[in-house]
């Protein structure tokens, strides 16, 4: 609005200067040649009006010149009753020069277009100041950045519209316009330099200033160029913290730690401690809920390290599922401490599926004689064997969630999973398996559909036939199942047993088709033990069999899907000696 307001004004000066000049022109031709018959070469004045008319409104000069030459030789012929040559000569000369200065004012106004245009186009903020630090114009581009217009700016101080800072503010920017003014040489800022526009909001930012010459190389002004490089900077700063930091737990990473531990490894840092964690039984939640639920047991761990991390301490994502923490000035008892506060808070720690449980083991670097490689190590190795001590317990509490979670889904999978325990169990006994073998048939028996924790709860209970993809998924839970099991070398037969109570005697079966005695004999036990409990209960596919039909379709599948001696056994032994 304010610069309407003076574009208006300066419009209206204009034209009173021209109307007068014009005025006072033809007053002088009128008064003096006609009415006191001086003759006076008035035609002279007439190119002040056309100088002025063509600057200021260079579309109107022709037009004006034609004017004031017929003028002149209308006033010539009343002054001397004929038409003569010179005043039609000066009128010509007038309409000349007319069309000279349109053409020049034109010239000059497509010049200052391309230079306002490519001022425009430019994806950098261009300022420029005079010898005093006043602006003179500012691009589009650093309107947007200074949150003042050209028009506003124009004559004000510089340090005024263009407000530079520091990005710390303990420092100080030296301003550049007076390092050019000083030196008459171009200068640049370092990368921490901002501006605060008139709003308040503030931008990293790239400038250089370099002075402005005249023709003799005299110094009349400055110009400023600069860039908005926040976005860079952010990108640059997450760029920088993902080269040290974990991006999934939010601590150092492995490359910030090695880094820490050789600045640390110092005398004022004694005693230094170092603590290493592992998470337990990850990979048996990673195959049964799945790896974003690993992940949010991942994070857990990592949010309790971060709370028991003092200012001083590192805490790091050693990888996987194991981490590391640097304790400066931290003796063996206060470690002790710390790692039984870490163990009470992972077994509170809230995790929507799954379980944390964590093995640590620490030791402590007390002089410089110790290597803090081989402390590291000691910390590891007391890791392991602690981890070591835990996994029974903890390979059973995490096998019982999972089991808990398969039996939430599903109540009948609960009553199959005890009804295969049991049948399984007296096929064993009339077999006279030994205690061993018989313990690991429990296990397998009792975990054999473990692998279907991974389905929904409307597929395990689904009523009407299955598709096609439900019948994929479903045939898919002993690999998985084997997959989960199969942690250890003491769970290898278990799952082994696991992977294979759907392979048939024949080599129709499932997952890879194995035949007759390929198949673990644990495997041959519970599949018929599963087939019977299986044809008892009301299946998507057809309804219950009586226990005669059952027993009937154990007979005819010996030899086909059954191992035909286990069937026996089962037939002969086990269900006649079963009640009704």
């Amino acid at each position: 609005m304010e610069r309407s307001q003076l574009s208006t004004a300066n419009h209206q000066i204009r034209i009173t200067i021209v109307g007068l000049c014009l005025l006072g022109t033809i007053f002088v031709a009128v008064y003096f040649n006609y009415f006191k018959g001086i003759d006076v070469v008035y035609t002279h004045l007439f190119y002040v009006v056309i100088v002025m008319v063509g600057l200021w409104y260079k579309r109107y000069v022709i037009q004006v010149a034609i004017f004031l030459g017929l003028f002149h030789i209308v006033m010539d012929y009343l002054s001397t009753g004929a038409f003569l040559m010179a005043p039609i000569l000066r009128a010509s000369i007038l309409l000349f020069v007319a069309s000279g200065i349109y053409f020049l004012v034109s010239q000059l106004e497509n010049s200052h277009k391309n230079l306002d245009q490519v001022m425009k186009s430019v994806g950098d903020g261009i300022i420029v100041v005079d010898l005093e630090q006043r602006v003179t114009l500012l691009n589009r581009v650093a309107e947007e950045l200074t949150g003042w217009s050209s028009g506003e700016a124009r004559g004000k101080s510089f340090e005024l519209v263009f407000q530079l800072s520091h990005e710390n503010s303990e420092y100080q920017v030296s301003n550049p316009v007076d390092e050019v003014l000083k030196t008459d040489h171009s200068t640049a800022s370092s990368h921490h330099a901002m501006i605060t526009d008139r709003q308040g909001r503030c931008f990293h930012i790239e400038v250089s200033a370099t002075p402005v010459k005249d023709g003799d190389g005299a110094t009349t002004g400055v110009v400023l160029i600069f860039r908005d490089i926040s976005e860079r900077m952010a990108q640059s700063q997450r760029i920088e913290y993902l080269s040290y930091h974990d991006h999934l737990t939010g601590l150092y990473n492995r490359r910030y730690f090695e880094e820490e531990l050789k600045r640390i490894d110092g005398r004022r840092h004694f005693p230094l401690s170092i603590i290493m964690g592992d998470i337990n039984s990850l990979k048996m939640i990673n195959d049964a809920f799945g790896h974003l639920t690993g992940d949010q047991v991942i994070y857990a761990a990592g949010k309790i390290l971060k709370k028991f991390c003092r200012p001083n301490d590192v805490a790091a994502r050693w990888g996987g599922d194991e981490f590391v923490l640097l304790l400066p000035n931290t003796d063996e008892e206060t470690t002790a401490k710390i790692v039984e506060r870490m163990n009470q808070a992972a077994a509170l720690a809230p995790v929507d599926q799954g379980m944390l449980s964590m093995a640590f083991g620490w030791d402590t670097k007390k002089n410089l004689s110790e290597d803090v490689l081989e402390v590291f190590k000691n910390a590891e190795n007391y890791m392991y064997k602690h981890k070591l001590q835990m996994k029974p317990q903890v390979r059973d509490d995490t096998i019982g969630l999972i089991m808990t979670s398969l039996y939430h889904k599903s109540r009948a999978e609960q009553t199959h999973c005890d009804n295969v325990r049991r049948y399984a169990r007296l096929i064993a006994e009339a077999m006279q398996l030994n205690e061993k073998e018989m313990t690991a048939l429990e296990w397998a028996a009792r975990l054999h559909d473990i692998g279907k924790v991974t389905l929904t709860a409307t597929l395990l209970d689904k009523k009407g036939e299955l598709t096609a993809d439900e019948w994929v998924a479903i045939r898919r839970h002993p690999e998985i199942g084997y997959h989960i099991t199969n942690i250890s070398a003491d769970m290898t037969e278990i799952a082994l047993a696991i992977l294979s109570h759907h392979e048939w005697w024949d080599g129709s079966g499932y997952p890879k088709g194995l035949t007759g005695k390929k198949i673990p004999r644990l495997a041959r036990i519970i599949a018929i033990a599963e087939a019977y409990d299986a044809m008892l209960s009301d299946r998507p596919y057809r309804p219950a069999l009586s226990p005669s039909q059952a027993l009937h379709a154990i007979v005819h599948g010996a030899g086909t899907q059954f191992d035909p001696t286990i069937a026996g056994v089962f037939v002969s032994r086990v269900l006649v000696e079963q009640p009704g």
